[in-house]
């Protein structure tokens, strides 16, 4: 995992720059991506192909076994996974088998485990027992949940409200109330979509005493946080959290953008779901 200020300091390029040229490369299939302290990007096999490496196939496997915790990072494939007790009235354990010894793995730690190669799985809980030899670990479930493998498409608001960049921010803060919304993209002449404003940015702008009769492309921000249509609504939620946003632009192939998903969005199609 290679996070994005080490590319741009190799580059020489602005940080939120090559985050963006990366947004790019996911788009494509080019660059997987993993949030928290040890995460970061990762070319996938089909950049390793297009650039001429030989690659070896991934082990295949249920998903990964991840230990995270005091600087420590121990990630095994899950071989064999069974989930004991799920209806009875104790609580749940997850009987994993792992590829290779779990000799890093020990009782007590607190573990999570993401199926593969979607995230559409996530348990997470700690290890009451392990067996070395047999490469099997036991782990009292805590956590569980399966995220919902959709286009995240098929949930953002299609109503895309935009606010042209000569509009004031007094005007914007308006629009914003009138149409319900907390954030909206900002247009030039072209119809191109060079910001953002958020109610957040709006009330900032009162509270540092700005000028709200400004144009609103003075206090917008210029960073725009994306996602193709056609991207699940578990890497919106992944993208959210690691840029630590409510809302993306939802862009068509052609990145053109096509509507907005929020946290709220994404909440009310997890709580609909059947």
């Amino acid at each position: 995992m290679v996070k994005s200020k080490d590319v741009a300091r190799a580059l020489r390029k602005d940080e939120g720059t090559v985050r963006n040229i990366i947004m790019w490369l996911k788009n494509m299939g080019l660059v997987e991506s993993r949030t928290g302290p040890a995460g970061g990007y990762v070319p996938t096999l089909k950049a390793y192909e297009i650039l001429g490496y030989k690659t070896s196939p991934p082990t295949p496997g249920y998903g990964v076994l991840i230990v995270e915790e005091k600087g420590r990072e121990v990630r095994l494939t899950v071989s064999q996974l069974e989930i004991l007790g799920l209806f009875s009235a104790e609580q749940a354990k997850a009987d994993v088998r792992v590829a290779g010894s779990p000799i890093d793995v020990n009782e007590g730690d607190r573990v999570r485990i993401e199926s593969t190669p979607k995230k559409k799985v996530v348990l997470e809980g700690e290890v009451i027992m392990k067996d070395a030899n047999a490469s099997e670990i036991m782990i009292k479930v805590d956590k569980m949940a399966i995220l919902p493998d959709e286009p995240v498409g098929k949930i953002a608001t299609r109503k895309l409200i935009t606010i042209p960049s000569t509009a004031t921010v007094s005007e914007a803060a308006s629009m914003l109330y009138k149409n319900g919304i907390r954030g909206a993209p900002i247009t030039d002449r072209e119809g191109h979509v060079i910001g953002f404003i958020t109610t957040t940015d709006i009330a900032m702008v009162l509270a540092t005493k700005g000028d709200i009769n400004s144009p609103v492309s003075k206090y917008m921000r210029k960073s725009v946080f994306v996602i193709n249509e056609g991207e699940s609504v578990i890497e919106a939620m992944k993208l959210m959290d690691f840029y630590g946003v409510g809302r993306l632009l939802v862009i068509d192939n052609a990145g053109k953008p096509v509507g907005i998903v929020t946290r709220t969005d994404i909440l009310r199609f997890m709580l609909a779901m059947k």
